[in-house]
């Protein structure tokens, strides 16, 4: 799962030629512990934070740029949500600026974002695999379950490609911990019968070998 698939936006930005005293009001009215501050290029080169804010004491004649924090840590949007959470919680961050290729914030990613997904009820992840797995087949072909997070597949393979399609598959769904395929002993179902490339819809072959792509 992608940052940009559950980074919050629209945002709000800060200026470094901006004063402090406006830019503490602003975080305290909306509740941030930090925003992202741009340059005129509209470049990503700080955060403010209200600890930075506490620090400085007097701000009435500050600009923003003088008490930022710098340099910013920030996340890309393409980056996988396992990655940004190693990178929040050793350092004590809060929340994160989500950066496009070009180095512009496109969003904030928070701890909070983390816990919405890391908390959502399993039926609802089950339920979101379940749909993806018979889109892929047009036909019920996997089962999949789900437990804290924890999601397993049931069903008989073809080979090893469609096992790596299926685990892909499912750990696109938000929420999803960790997908593991269940020992053939454990599936309720038998062997299934070859489903060829004209019988999966066109839209999900297209999702299927991108999925394979990454897989490889």
């Amino acid at each position: 799962m992608r940052v940009s698939e559950v980074m919050q936006r629209p945002i709000t930005v800060l200026r470094t030629s901006g004063k402090a005293r406006d830019a503490a009001v602003m975080l305290a009215q909306l509740g941030y512990g930090a925003l992202p501050v741009l340059d005129q290029d509209d470049r990503l080169v700080g955060m403010l934070t209200s600890g930075d804010v506490l620090r400085a004491g007097e701000i009435r004649d500050t600009t923003v740029g003088e008490v930022m924090s710098t340099p910013a840590v920030s996340v890309a949007s393409d980056q996988d949500l396992a990655e940004v959470w190693k990178k929040l919680l050793p350092r004590g961050l809060r929340s994160l600026p989500v950066v496009d290729p070009d180095g512009r914030v496109v969003g904030m990613f928070s701890r909070g974002d983390a816990l919405r997904i890391m908390l959502k009820p399993d039926e609802a992840i089950a339920s979101g695999a379940q749909n993806l797995l018979d889109e892929y087949t047009g036909k019920r072909r996997w089962r999949v379950t789900v437990s804290e997070g924890a999601a397993t597949i049931f069903g008989g393979f073809l080979d090893e490609s469609e096992r790596r399609i299926a685990l892909a598959l499912v750990r696109t769904v938000p929420g999803t911990r960790t997908a593991t395929i269940a020992p053939a002993s454990d599936s309720s179902c038998s062997q299934p019968a070859l489903v060829t490339a004209e019988a999966v819809p066109k839209r999900h072959r297209k999702q299927a070998a991108d999925v394979q792509a990454v897989t490889r």
